[in-house]
């Protein structure tokens, strides 16, 4: 599947365009508001190829992409326009406390990425080319691309005036307009000749700071803009809007931003830099050892955005950070060395893959596809991750290291970590780091026992052995899944569909229906009905999952020949009628209607078992068994 052919399922399976309140998306995962929860089919878009994961964290539905994830989201973004730019609702859900706030940090704090981590990267290799003695400090090479490295720092400002326009709903040129008064010349210049008197505004004083390099000033001022601009709209007449409107607005703003607004933010900004410091002054290693061992859980939640104001700002004011990029390098790398375990001790050949291609990505700073691929789906190399997450967190913190630079946290961004005067010990920490944590999770994932991940069995099993393993599967809590049709029992693997013959959306086995009915394989309840009625999901009492997709690509028929007889929500007994459908139409549209009986949840046991594989099975007899 293609990156447009991807985009357009996700859209699709997100609810379409109308549902999507805004999206955007960071270095692994594309990022949603939607509108309604209710309409995201997760397990179709889980299922999706080209899709590592799907999660709702908070307000904000997720879908991990991993290292493509910016041509996804550009083909996204290329329909999302085509079809109108979505705008949120009255009445469409809000974030609220927290959730809200790490949404309004990540949507502000994302799109700059690219510019910020691109000249954090050139700082890096600068400083390695003047410690290796290829440039000189004073050359104009030196100069110019010394210049570039530093303009996203220096003029901040407007870079975070876009983003936080497009978060806060405003004009974009006007709030580049508010940053521009934060870095006019009869501001900066009165700091920088040391004049430190106040200028008189209708007799208010308007503080001389340095707004170069700063985060929170303009934030809060966009902010601001926004509600302003809201207010002023509402009272001038349509014909000259465009004329008083952004005049009015900026009369408004401006003084308040320098008076008030501007003052506060960057005290904001300096008690974050002290708190830093206390924070390392007085728990020092132990700080190291909580992050480091938390961080891949705080960035799965999406936490790890409360830390960017905090990071721009000890690089803008001090020129490195302590924090953030320096406990995110230690625990990629721990990712890493699980990774790279797993991928030496698998039998696995399909693990023994991913393994190395997502260790590759982990030493490039990227580490979801290790997370959501190997280590979590293992579970027990993801705990010697964290242990050895926790090992380098604690070194690194001891020590002090610091980060000069923004990047992706990986064997990359090393170069970050050479002092400004070519000073080489704050390096040789970085490499230390690295070393004791993706040695501590490299060995201890080798001395942990992991169960490996197993291929569906489809032996055909004799009637005396399906009681032994039913009475077995009782008493070590073994889930049964009755058919829910009846029908010719049909191998995954000989599906035409890839989807579903390469298990991507999960183990099972399919049915060659006889008759257009489909029940209920066990007690449980309704997860979900597709809006094309074609296919159904439910949970078992005990937890199992069922995907029950009836037809292949019979998405196509939008409904037709389909009648649902369950809604969302609703509790099943085993047999309870859940659909009936057209056979003989469904052929007659071309569609196949052989029908794949999905356990979506197979990484929570440890095998799917195929009680039949050939035959004729009546329906509600036993089919899968599911074995922890």
């Amino acid at each position: 599947m293609n990156h447009r052919e991807l985009s357009k399922e996700i859209i699709q399976l997100t609810g379409g365009q109308g549902n999507i309140s805004q999206a955007w998306h960071c270095i692994t995962r594309l990022r949603f508001n939607v509108r309604d929860e209710n309409k995201v089919q997760l397990e179709q878009i889980r299922a999706l190829d080209g899709v590592l994961g799907a999660q709702f964290q908070g307000d904000q539905f997720q879908v991990v992409i991993g290292n493509k994830v910016a041509a996804v989201y550009e083909e996204i973004e290329d329909q999302l326009k085509q079809d109108g730019k979505p705008q949120p609702e009255a009445g469409a859900p809000r974030s609220r406390g927290i959730n809200a706030v790490l949404d309004t940090i990540s949507g502000i704090f994302t799109p700059i990425l690219p510019a910020i981590v691109g000249t954090g990267m050139l700082k890096g290799i600068l400083a390695l080319l003047v410690t290796l003695g290829v440039i000189q400090e004073t050359s104009g090479e030196y100069q110019i691309l010394s210049s570039v490295a530093n303009a996203a720092f220096y003029f901040l400002p407007f870079l975070l005036a876009v983003s936080s326009a497009r978060k806060f709903k405003v004009n974009e040129y006007i709030a580049l307009t508010l940053a521009g008064t934060l870095l006019y010349p009869t501001i900066l210049n009165a700091f920088l000749a040391n004049q430190l008197e106040p200028i008189r505004f209708l007799s208010l004083p308007v503080s001389i700071v340095n707004y170069t390099q700063s985060v929170i000033p303009i934030i809060l001022g966009v902010w601001l803009l926004s509600y302003v601009h809201r207010w002023v709209d509402r009272f001038i007449p349509g014909p000259v809007k465009v004329i008083f409107t952004s005049m009015i607005v900026l009369v408004i703003t401006v003084p308040i931003l320098l008076i008030a607004i501007g003052p506060l933010g960057n005290y904001i900004g300096i008690y974050l830099e002290m708190g830093t410091s206390w924070l390392f002054a007085h728990s020092g290693p132990l700080t190291g050892i909580v992050l480091g061992g938390l961080m891949p859980l705080i960035v799965m939640t999406g936490m790890h955005y409360a830390f960017f104001p905090g990071t721009l700002q000890n690089l803008s004011k001090l020129g490195y950070d302590v924090l953030l990029l320096p406990i995110n390098l230690v625990t990629n790398m721990s990712q890493a060395g699980a990774v790279t375990a797993v991928f030496l001790k698998t039998k696995d050949k399909s693990m023994k893959s991913i393994a190395l291609s997502s260790g590759i990505s982990a030493l490039l700073g990227i580490t979801e596809p290790a997370l959501y691929g190997v280590t979590l789906k293992l579970k027990k190399p993801f705990y010697a991750s964290l242990i050895g997450g926790a090992a380098g967190g604690g070194f690194i913190t001891a020590v002090g290291l610091k980060c000069f630079g923004f990047a992706v946290p990986g064997l990359l961004a090393l170069p970050l970590y050479i002092g400004p005067g070519g000073g080489m010990a704050n390096f040789w920490y970085a490499l230390i780091g690295i070393g004791i944590s993706f040695t501590v999770s490299f060995i201890l994932t080798l001395l942990l026992k992991w169960d490996e991940p197993k291929q569906a069995t489809t032996a055909v099993l004799t009637d005396e052995e399906v009681r032994a393993v039913t009475v077995h599967s009782i008493e070590e809590k073994k889930g049964e899944v009755f058919s829910p049709l009846t029908g010719e029992v049909v191998s995954l693997a000989s599906l035409p569909d890839k989807t579903f013959a390469e298990e991507m959306t999960g183990k099972g086995i399919a049915i060659l229906p006889q008759e257009g009915r489909v029940t209920a394989p066990f007690d449980g309840i309704v997860t979900m009905v597709a809006k094309s009625k074609h296919a159904v999901m439910l949970t078992s009492t005990s937890g199992i999952e069922i995907l029950i997709h009836v037809g292949l690509n019979s998405v196509s028929l939008k409904g037709k020949f389909f009648d649902v007889k369950v809604t969302a929500g609703q509790e099943v007994k085993k047999g309870d009628l859940l659909l009936v459908f057209d056979m003989d139409g469904i052929r007659d549209a071309g569609v196949n209607p052989v029908t794949p009986v999905i356990v979506t949840n197979t990484p929570d046991y440890l095998d799917v078992v195929s009680v039949q594989v050939k035959g004729v099975i009546p329906m509600n007899e036993l089919l899968l068994l599911t074995v922890r």
